[in-house]
């Protein structure tokens, strides 16, 4: 049975057993990994063969090393506030978050299918979604709460993203958004690590109000920034 939350990202018309939109849109399901990209989507070379080594090593470190304050301790307080009956995480990577987070439905999204692969043997209960952040494949104003966790500032447009956010989350849902921000000399070497132009804090404040989303707390890591919203 396909979740009644999907939606087709192409159109966001509903989606029948066999994940056909009513327009004709078809994904697929296979290796326990709902598919709503249906391309040969390149994935980041660095993070993909770092997959296996991502959780327990290469995130623990790489945050500590960069903010000096604990990986766990931060997916600890985002878990603690997301859970509810629907979770979506954005860029689950393995799904380290949900074994923070109380939900009946938690759905894992990323854009790599070798970390989902790594969601699906260890966390079952997670739905494991291939798919895009600027497209999410969920029905408007279907989801609980939201987070995504050091991936909008990779996107060319982190707008699209929050965007998206907001017309998935149900009235009063909640969304906790990490990002790296244009912020001293760490942000500036992280930034060519990546090849990626980070925005500031302003930016985001003002995109998070322009969708319809309040913040309700803020908290600088290092490069890091840290926004927890309600929708309005």
């Amino acid at each position: 049975m396909t979740p009644e939350i999907f939606a087709c990202p192409i159109d966001g018309s509903s989606l029948d057993d066999s994940l056909t939109c009513e327009k004709g849109h078809k994904f697929s399901y296979n290796n326990g990994i709902y598919d709503f990209i249906n391309q040969d989507y390149k994935a980041d070379k660095l993070l993909e063969s770092v997959a296996p080594i991502y959780e327990q090593i290469w995130a623990p470190f790489g945050f500590f090393l960069t903010s000096a304050l604990s990986y766990n301790s931060l997916l600890k307080k985002i878990g603690s506030i997301m859970s509810s009956d629907v979770v979506l995480d954005i860029g689950t990577g393995t799904g380290r978050l949900f074994d923070f987070t109380n939900c009946k439905t938690c759905i894992g999204m990323d854009i790599s299918n070798k970390f989902l692969y790594i969601l699906k043997q260890k966390r079952s209960k997670v739905i494991a979604v291939h798919g895009n952040a600027e497209t999410l494949p969920i029905k408007s104003a279907s989801v609980d709460s939201v987070s995504s966790i050091l991936v909008i500032h990779m996107l060319k447009n982190p707008q699209v993203a929050i965007k998206e956010i907001s017309r998935v989350l149900k009235n009063r849902g909640k969304c906790a958004i990490v990002v790296l921000i244009s912020n001293g000399f760490i942000s500036r070497i992280l930034s060519k690590w990546w090849k990626i132009n980070p925005k500031d804090d302003n930016y985001y404040v003002a995109t998070i109000k322009e969708f319809s989303l309040k913040i309700k707390e803020k908290q600088i890591m290092g490069p890091w920034e840290l926004f927890i919203c309600e929708k309005n």
